[in-house]
């Protein structure tokens, strides 16, 4: 039995079961899980095109820096170094300093397209979700080249940083929430 209190009257008889005034129904709120999996994209594309920069703008210092961290000595010339690269297994020393340049590329395309597609994902529609793993795994995977060759510190940290943010992206842009919320969006 419904309460007598939802029912409108009218002298004395029933006129509607409805409330008077029309209900307005609230947007649905973003949740929070999209905000999160938006704010991990966004720093995990911002760690990738950091690490991308640096290595594509390295040069020649950073082909030094990476002799020297696997023992060479600090104080090679250019043919010391020219013939540290010849032993490392690359034809040239701008064989070795174009390899780094490429990766350093592939890096910023992924981590860019990872943050364009993140800030497209604010309604959380499929297809943006789609593209977010999508560059996600393109930066996991140029990340882990990264990594497992010569690298510094640094590099390695940041590499690292965009891995984890970009696992972690695809999980929280995957979350139940979202879909039911790019539902009502």
């Amino acid at each position: 039995m419904v309460p007598a209190r939802f029912f409108v009257t009218y002298q004395g008889r029933i006129v509607s079961a409805l409330p008077v005034t029309p209900s307005v129904d609230a947007p649905a709120r973003r949740p929070g899980t999209l905000v999160a999996a938006i704010g991990v994209a966004v720093v995990a594309a911002l760690a990738s095109i950091l690490n991308g920069i640096m290595i594509a703008t390295g040069g020649t210092e950073l082909v030094r820096d990476l002799l020297v961290k696997a023992g060479m000595p600090p104080e090679m010339s250019d043919g010391d170094l020219e013939l540290a690269v010849q032993l490392v297994g690359y034809e040239s020393l701008d064989d070795f300093v174009g390899t780094f340049e490429m990766r350093g590329y592939l890096a910023v395309a992924a981590g860019a397209a990872l943050l364009v597609f993140a800030l497209l994902m604010r309604k959380a529609a499929t297809w943006a979700r789609t593209l977010v793993t999508v560059a996600s795994l393109g930066t996991i995977l140029f990340s882990i080249v990264i990594v497992g060759d010569e690298t510094t510190g640094m590099m390695a940290g940041l590499a690292m940083l965009t891995i984890l943010g970009s696992v972690l992206a695809i999980v929280l842009t995957w979350l139940p929430a979202n879909g039911r919320y790019a539902k009502t969006a």
